[in-house]
């Protein structure tokens, strides 16, 4: 408490101390007193009295405005009390104790003026409604704490985001968009709100799938199970629940329940049960029911997409396949070998005599190439359809860098036995992954794009250079034809 408090609070306990031996000692003092004054004895006291009244309520509006509104309301959300809360609260008990002394002191009528108080109230209410109804939700959201900042909280089923901090007359969400909300205290006072931060950081997600009627419960269940058990990343609080749901004309609609241990995560752990469950399903050659149109019966099933079709796919947008035959791109995908990195392992090392061309399919990598002294010069991050080992490929060069797995990795392999079988099979192909090699480097290294044509020369000598070491390493051997005899 400040030195200027402390004297205002000693100056109005000693004119109360002193009010106060004056009405107990009314009969020594109030006579000399009234004959002083020229007043009678009993209007004399009743001043006294009132006096006495007024400073009490003068003590007691400081004490509610100081301690109660500026200090234990204060303390207790943790946050400033606007001075007008104070200031009110303050003036409304300074009039009711006026009101008091008037009416039991001084036995005057206070009608008038408590219905001139309680129009002058009606009036300020009116004209400060929105204000005052914004700070009384505001200390009720202080003081009651239904959220805290840093909650994640969703208002009315159509606004979530995170709480950054509570004011007087707003809350300030920030929202998965990364935009920032204010939302008036006023409208927190009628609104649904859900805390998702209470009683703890659990989610309870669930998922519904529908499967043709062929597919037994007892194999869904099983395969529904295991799959969302077996989803990378998604780390579960209790064992996940499966429940077939309804009978529908497409087939049984399946539940599946997971709880997990920060909300935060739950769309990344949707997006992991949900793969994990189409992968398990394609290994299993289930598929989803064919929804049936009106009374027309549909024969067959919605086909979950096979996986050689998705490598094909990923082969094509790779930037150094880009533009080959689709035939070409078939043959490719057909040989790659599928490997798992978890986050952290390592895929090569620098040095390695791996020859093998690596394309991410899910997940992103991190290449951190060395100088001769073993300090870190260079890194680069591998995300979907980029790839790294041309020159271990092509050239059978060791690995100039190592790469490591920066998140869970999804990783093709094109080594140099599936390489040297397409080269055998067909060995125009050296002319065609030349001259894909060629224009990818002419592109990577003069920064042109893919509609720009580079000029003949150029592109001639880069061919020859890749055709040379292409040959060099995997173009048939022939022997040599043996001398004729003299």
């Amino acid at each position: 408490m400040s030195d200027g408090a402390m004297k205002v609070y000693g100056r109005l306990a000693a004119v109360i101390a002193a009010l106060v031996v004056l009405v107990v000692l009314d009969r020594l003092f109030t006579g000399p007193l009234a004959v002083v004054s020229g007043l009678s004895e009993v209007t004399l006291a009743q001043w006294i009295v009132g006096a006495l009244c007024l400073a009490s309520t003068l003590m007691l509006a400081r004490i509610v405005k100081r301690e109660v509104i500026h200090g234990w309301l204060e303390r207790r959300s943790g946050k400033d009390v606007p001075p007008l809360i104070g200031s009110l609260v303050s003036g409304l008990v300074i009039f009711i104790g006026i009101c008091l002394i008037l009416a039991f002191v001084f036995q005057r009528d206070v009608t008038a003026l408590v219905a001139t108080g309680g129009a002058s109230l009606m009036i300020l209410g009116i004209a400060l409604r929105d204000i005052m109804l914004a700070l009384f939700t505001g200390i009720l959201l202080n003081v009651e704490k239904p959220f805290r900042v840093g909650d994640s909280v969703r208002i009315n089923d159509r606004l979530t985001g995170k709480v950054e901090r509570i004011t007087w007359r707003t809350t300030v969400l920030q929202t998965g968009n990364n935009e920032t909300v204010y939302v008036p205290n006023l409208q927190l006072s009628s609104a649904v709100i859900l805390n998702q931060a209470q009683p703890d950081m659990r989610s309870k997600r669930i998922i519904e799938i529908t499967i043709d009627y062929d597919t037994s419960v007892e194999s869904a269940e099983r395969i529904l199970y295991a799959a969302t058990l077996a989803a990378a990343g998604v780390s579960h609080v209790s064992p996940p629940t499966v429940f077939a749901r309804k009978l529908t004309p497409d087939g049984v609609l399946y539940e599946v329940a997971f709880t997990i241990g920060n909300y935060g995560d739950g769309k990344k752990a949707e997006h992991a049960v949900i793969k994990s469950i189409l992968q398990c399903m394609r290994d299993a050659d289930i598929g989803i029911a064919f929804p049936k149109a009106g009374s027309i019966t549909i024969e067959g099933r919605t086909r979950i997409a096979n996986r050689s079709l998705d490598v094909f796919h990923l082969v094509q947008q790779v930037r150094l396949f880009r533009g080959l035959p689709q035939e070409l791109c078939h043959r490719i995908s057909g040989v790659l070998i599928e490997h798992h990195f978890p986050a952290g392992a390592t895929i090569v090392r620098a040095g390695e005599r791996r020859h093998s061309l690596f394309i991410v399919g899910e997940g992103m990598a991190k290449r951190t190439a060395s100088d001769r002294e073993g300090a870190k010069v260079e890194e680069q991050s591998f995300i979907v359809t980029e790839f790294f080992g041309r020159k271990a490929l092509f050239a059978c060069q060791p690995h100039n860098a190592t790469v490591t797995a920066e998140t869970a990795v999804l990783m093709y392999e094109f080594d140099r036995r599936a390489f040297g079988r397409l080269i055998a099979e067909t060995p125009e192909l050296i002319e065609t992954f030349a001259s894909a090699l060629a224009h990818l480097a002419w592109r990577e290294t003069y920064q042109h794009s893919a509609d720009e044509e580079p000029p003949p020369d150029v592109i001639d000598r880069l061919v020859n250079l890749y055709r040379g070491q292409i040959e060099a390493n995997y173009a048939p051997r022939t022997e040599p034809a043996p001398l004729a005899a003299e």
